[in-house]
């Protein structure tokens, strides 16, 4: 009996050693240190926002709590850093909702082209009971907890260095980077441009160098991508409109002490917040300055047309974002 007790023992303290440092620390009270992954520069928007989040969070925890928010795709594009959460070698990165559809399908209900009619429609939608059951699962399957819900990252529309996109025509055999979904693939695909996905950091040179005619972005894109300076036009097509976040490990979230837990979620809900207030002023600001650097833009005339011509794109991933009733939910959504 003593050496079974004894042998209990062990295996309890060797199990608290074993235990993460961060997990250790956390119930200790004592300070925390995780990194943020993100791809774009530290002067985009989103950036910004990610920046005011770790620096609220440290106050609300009086410098219990330091993030260090790593730009520029040092860290790799989006899927190599959720791959990095998954395995936990990272706490935290940049969401694109685009990028979670091969993690879980359901997410891609907020890819489909032309789902949403403008960002609020797109922030009641995710911030909602439908986003909340949808992100809820995702966290289910690979781990992954998504803060700051619902950023906008669109309306999204197509620059190209060939001519000016009025109609679906027009993009026919254009080759364009497109992110790395394929809910983007196919919408683009049925209208007649040749996708090409790849990483956000490798846009620019394939541009310069010709491997792509031209990409799709909001209007803060344009400067952070320096579309300007390999291409001519920019068409408000506005087909894209889904969110962005922040994706956070949740075995490291949950290990967390609640004080902690609550001051990270009051940080990112005044970032994003914040974010809010800022993205209309920063997109007008770049659609402003891409022009006075030369860029054509133009509106879109008919966008049924287009509509019409992503109808397919529906059809095919009907099923896998839970059905027409999901849909249907999200366009009649208020």
């Amino acid at each position: 009996m003593r050496t079974w007790r004894a042998m209990l023992s062990l295996m309890i303290l060797a199990s608290v050693l074993l235990l993460p440092n961060w997990l250790s620390l956390a119930e200790a009270g004592q300070k925390i240190e995780a990194t943020l992954a993100t791809v774009n520069a530290a002067a985009f928007l989103i950036v910004r926002a990610e920046s005011l989040f770790v620096q609220k969070a440290r106050e609300k925890t009086n410098g219990g709590v330091s993030i260090n928010v790593v730009p520029g795709g040092a860290m790799g594009g989006m899927k190599e850093n959720f791959e990095a959460i998954m395995a936990g070698n990272l706490e935290m990165a940049q969401v694109n909702n685009a990028f979670l559809g091969s993690l879980y399908p359901g997410t891609m209900l907020f890819d489909l082209p032309f789902v949403f009619r403008d960002n609020e429609h797109m922030k009641h939608v995710v911030r909602g009971p439908i986003g909340e059951q949808v992100y809820g699962e995702l966290e289910k399957k690979i781990g992954m907890k998504i803060l700051m819900t619902g950023l906008p990252d669109g309306p999204r529309s197509v620059w190209n260095s060939r001519r000016p996109v009025r109609v679906p025509d027009d993009l026919k055999g254009m080759k364009l980077r497109v992110m790395e979904g394929p809910v983007m693939v196919d919408s683009f695909r049925a209208l007649g441009a040749i996708p090409t996905p790849m990483a956000y950091p490798e846009i620019y040179m394939a541009a310069k160098q010709g491997v792509i005619d031209g990409a799709e972005t909001p209007p803060f894109g344009l400067i952070d991508q320096k579309a300007y300076e390999v291409a001519k036009y920019y068409s408000l097509t506005k087909h894209f409109a889904m969110p962005s976040g922040v994706g956070v490990s949740a075995k490291w979230f949950n290990a967390l002490s609640p004080e902690y837990k609550q001051a990270i979620l009051a940080a990112a809900d005044e970032a994003r917040a914040w974010y809010d207030a800022q993205f209309d002023a920063d997109n007008a600001a770049a659609l402003k300055e891409a022009m006075q650097r030369g860029m054509v833009v133009n509106e879109v005339a008919d966008i049924e047309q287009f509509r019409n011509a992503v109808k397919p794109v529906y059809d095919k991933y009907a099923e896998r974002v839970g059905g027409w009733k999901m849909i249907q939910a999200v366009l009649d959504t208020k």
